[in-house]
Protein backbone atom coordinates (compact mmCIF):
# COMPACT_ATOMS: atom_id res chain seq x y z
CA UNK A 1 0.00 0.00 0.00
CA UNK A 2 1.21 3.44 -0.83
CA UNK A 3 2.15 5.72 1.52
CA UNK A 4 -0.46 8.60 1.03
CA UNK A 5 -3.30 5.84 1.28
CA UNK A 6 -1.69 4.74 4.60
CA UNK A 7 -1.55 8.33 5.75
CA UNK A 8 -4.96 9.39 4.95
CA UNK A 9 -6.52 6.25 5.90
CA UNK A 10 -4.46 7.00 10.06
CA UNK A 11 -5.47 10.36 9.73
CA UNK A 12 -9.27 9.37 9.79
CA UNK A 13 -8.52 7.03 12.27
CA UNK A 14 -6.43 9.53 14.43
CA UNK A 15 -9.66 12.03 13.76
CA UNK A 16 -12.29 9.40 14.97
CA UNK A 17 -9.53 8.67 18.02
CA UNK A 18 -10.31 12.29 19.22
CA UNK A 19 -13.72 12.32 18.70
CA UNK A 20 -14.52 9.08 20.99
CA UNK A 21 -11.81 9.72 23.36
CA UNK A 22 -12.86 13.58 23.87
CA UNK A 23 -16.49 13.65 23.28
CA UNK A 24 -18.44 10.41 23.59
CA UNK A 25 -16.33 9.51 26.52
CA UNK A 26 -17.69 9.56 30.10
CA UNK A 27 -15.26 11.23 32.91
CA UNK A 28 -15.82 9.52 36.38
CA UNK A 29 -13.49 10.46 39.22
CA UNK A 30 -10.65 8.19 38.48
CA UNK A 31 -11.40 6.65 35.26
CA UNK A 32 -12.86 7.49 32.34
CA UNK A 33 -14.71 5.25 30.25
CA UNK A 34 -14.75 5.45 26.29
CA UNK A 35 -14.44 3.13 23.12
CA UNK A 36 -11.44 5.02 21.55
CA UNK A 37 -9.73 1.79 21.86
CA UNK A 38 -11.65 0.64 18.75
CA UNK A 39 -10.01 3.16 16.01
CA UNK A 40 -6.09 2.84 17.68
CA UNK A 41 -6.16 -0.88 17.89
CA UNK A 42 -7.99 -0.85 13.97
CA UNK A 43 -4.85 1.32 12.99
CA UNK A 44 -2.61 -0.78 14.69
CA UNK A 45 -4.09 -3.94 12.84
CA UNK A 46 -4.12 -2.67 9.64
CA UNK A 47 -0.75 -1.44 9.66
CA UNK A 48 1.56 -2.17 12.11
CA UNK A 49 2.64 -1.22 15.51
CA UNK A 50 5.09 1.96 14.41
CA UNK A 51 2.08 3.08 12.29
CA UNK A 52 -0.57 2.41 15.16
CA UNK A 53 1.64 4.57 18.15
CA UNK A 54 2.01 7.35 15.65
CA UNK A 55 -1.58 7.72 15.32
CA UNK A 56 -2.43 6.95 19.06
CA UNK A 57 0.36 9.56 20.34
CA UNK A 58 -1.09 11.96 17.49
CA UNK A 59 -4.75 11.76 18.49
CA UNK A 60 -3.47 12.59 22.41
CA UNK A 61 -1.59 15.45 21.67
CA UNK A 62 -4.39 16.74 19.12
CA UNK A 63 -7.46 15.69 21.80
CA UNK A 64 -5.19 17.26 24.86
CA UNK A 65 -4.83 20.58 23.23
CA UNK A 66 -8.47 20.86 21.48
CA UNK A 67 -10.32 19.21 24.11
CA UNK A 68 -8.09 19.63 27.11
CA UNK A 69 -9.79 18.21 30.66
CA UNK A 70 -6.60 18.76 32.85
CA UNK A 71 -2.72 19.86 31.89
CA UNK A 72 -1.18 17.97 28.99
CA UNK A 73 0.88 14.95 30.44
CA UNK A 74 3.67 13.11 28.26
CA UNK A 75 2.87 10.12 30.79
CA UNK A 76 -0.45 9.86 29.22
CA UNK A 77 0.77 10.18 25.94
CA UNK A 78 3.25 6.94 26.87
CA UNK A 79 0.25 5.05 27.79
CA UNK A 80 -1.42 5.65 24.11
CA UNK A 81 1.98 4.89 22.47
CA UNK A 82 2.11 1.84 24.43
CA UNK A 83 -1.45 0.97 23.40
CA UNK A 84 -0.80 1.28 19.55
CA UNK A 85 2.20 -0.66 19.90
CA UNK A 86 0.84 -3.56 22.14
CA UNK A 87 -1.98 -4.13 19.47
CA UNK A 88 0.14 -3.88 16.66
CA UNK A 89 2.76 -6.02 17.83
CA UNK A 90 0.04 -8.96 18.79
CA UNK A 91 -2.53 -8.24 15.85
CA UNK A 92 -0.73 -6.88 12.69
CA UNK A 93 -0.08 -9.44 9.91
CA UNK A 94 -1.40 -12.45 12.07
CA UNK A 95 -4.49 -13.92 12.09
CA UNK A 96 -6.53 -12.91 14.71
CA UNK A 97 -8.17 -15.71 16.52
CA UNK A 98 -9.85 -15.47 20.08
CA UNK A 99 -6.65 -16.77 22.11
CA UNK A 100 -4.06 -13.98 20.29
CA UNK A 101 -7.38 -11.36 21.02
CA UNK A 102 -7.67 -12.19 24.38
CA UNK A 103 -3.84 -12.50 24.97
CA UNK A 104 -3.52 -9.06 23.57
CA UNK A 105 -6.37 -7.22 25.24
CA UNK A 106 -4.95 -8.62 28.66
CA UNK A 107 -1.04 -7.39 28.01
CA UNK A 108 -2.93 -3.95 26.81
CA UNK A 109 -4.80 -3.99 29.79
CA UNK A 110 -2.43 -5.35 32.51
CA UNK A 111 0.30 -3.54 31.35
CA UNK A 112 -0.72 0.18 29.38
CA UNK A 113 -4.57 0.62 31.20
CA UNK A 114 -3.58 -0.65 34.87
CA UNK A 115 0.03 0.09 35.61
CA UNK A 116 1.14 2.75 33.36
CA UNK A 117 -2.28 4.96 33.68
CA UNK A 118 -2.09 4.24 37.34
CA UNK A 119 1.60 5.45 37.59
CA UNK A 120 0.84 8.26 35.27
CA UNK A 121 -2.90 9.25 37.00
CA UNK A 122 -0.84 8.89 40.33
CA UNK A 123 1.43 11.15 39.63
CA UNK A 124 -0.40 13.99 38.12
CA UNK A 125 -3.09 14.28 40.41
CA UNK A 126 -1.45 12.48 43.95
CA UNK A 127 -4.51 10.39 44.02
CA UNK A 128 -4.31 8.05 47.08
CA UNK A 129 -2.64 4.79 45.64
CA UNK A 130 -5.61 2.80 46.92
CA UNK A 131 -8.34 4.16 45.86
CA UNK A 132 -6.69 4.44 42.52
CA UNK A 133 -6.02 0.57 42.25
CA UNK A 134 -9.35 -0.38 43.11
CA UNK A 135 -10.95 1.61 41.04
CA UNK A 136 -8.43 1.04 37.81
CA UNK A 137 -9.02 -2.99 39.11
CA UNK A 138 -12.74 -2.60 38.20
CA UNK A 139 -12.39 -1.04 35.10
CA UNK A 140 -9.99 -2.88 34.17
CA UNK A 141 -11.94 -6.09 34.28
CA UNK A 142 -14.63 -4.71 32.29
CA UNK A 143 -12.16 -3.24 29.42
CA UNK A 144 -10.90 -6.75 29.62
CA UNK A 145 -13.90 -8.22 27.77
CA UNK A 146 -15.54 -5.60 26.09
CA UNK A 147 -11.85 -5.19 24.29
CA UNK A 148 -11.75 -8.58 23.40
CA UNK A 149 -15.52 -8.86 22.29
CA UNK A 150 -15.07 -5.92 19.74
CA UNK A 151 -11.64 -6.53 18.58
CA UNK A 152 -12.47 -10.31 17.61
CA UNK A 153 -15.97 -9.68 16.80
CA UNK A 154 -15.70 -6.40 15.02
CA UNK A 155 -12.65 -5.31 14.05
CA UNK A 156 -11.19 -9.00 12.51
CA UNK A 157 -14.06 -9.54 10.32
CA UNK A 158 -14.11 -5.97 8.94
CA UNK A 159 -10.21 -6.15 8.56
CA UNK A 160 -10.80 -9.06 6.76
CA UNK A 161 -13.47 -7.63 4.22
CA UNK A 162 -11.23 -4.85 3.47
CA UNK A 163 -8.08 -7.67 3.04
CA UNK A 164 -10.93 -9.55 0.23
CA UNK A 165 -11.92 -6.46 -1.25
CA UNK A 166 -8.39 -5.17 -1.93
CA UNK A 167 -8.89 -2.13 -0.37
CA UNK A 168 -6.40 -2.53 2.42
CA UNK A 169 -3.42 -5.01 1.31
CA UNK A 170 -1.62 -7.17 3.83
CA UNK A 171 1.83 -7.28 4.05
CA UNK A 172 1.66 -11.52 3.54
CA UNK A 173 -0.86 -13.80 2.05
CA UNK A 174 -4.56 -13.10 2.67
CA UNK A 175 -4.91 -16.51 3.62
CA UNK A 176 -2.47 -16.68 6.15
CA UNK A 177 -4.31 -14.24 8.24
CA UNK A 178 -7.55 -14.34 7.28
CA UNK A 179 -8.40 -18.57 7.65
CA UNK A 180 -10.72 -17.81 10.70
CA UNK A 181 -13.81 -16.18 8.99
Amino acid sequence: MNNTKRIAILSLLTALTVILAKLLAINLQFIRIGVEFISIAFGSILFGPAWGALSAVMADILGGFLFPTGPYSPLITIVAMANGLIYGFFLYNKEITAKRTIITVLTKALVSDFLFMSIALYTLYKIPIDELLVARSVKTAAVIIIETLIIYFVLRPVRNILYKKGWITPDNQPSDITKKD
